[in-house]
């Protein structure tokens, strides 16, 4: 008899050890990210965008898309749960570089020849 109890509590332990460790990282295994990609679409009634690159991700705030328009280039950090990403914020991607801007000579030591 005393046999059978110490099998039934060491079941029972285990089964609260593998339990405890498979919860232990939160409800829905929830993860945070970053893209950077340009906006394929938007669904303002559904609070939708879509990447280029083929990633959905929504949001409960509509203002968060109010600046944001189609082919635009945006940075985007989001939470992913399963199939849904909640966008936490979205800013465009401006660029550092002027295009067309030529550099000048000037403080330069190479040659001029």
């Amino acid at each position: 008899m005393k046999r059978y109890q110490v099998v039934l509590a060491t079941m029972a332990l285990g089964a609260v050890a593998w339990v405890g460790q498979a919860t232990a990282d939160g409800p829905g295994g929830e993860y945070g990210a970053e893209r950077m990609g340009k906006v394929r679409f938007i669904d303002r009634r559904l609070n939708l965008i879509q990447l280029d690159s083929g990633l959905e991700l929504r949001t409960t705030d509509a203002r968060l898309l109010k600046d944001i328009h189609e082919g635009m280039q945006v940075k985007v950090d989001y939470t992913a749960s399963g199939d849904k990403n909640e966008i936490n914020s979205i800013e465009p991607v401006v660029s550092d570089t002027g295009v067309g801007v030529r550099p000048t000579g000037v403080g330069g030591s190479g040659y001029h020849g």
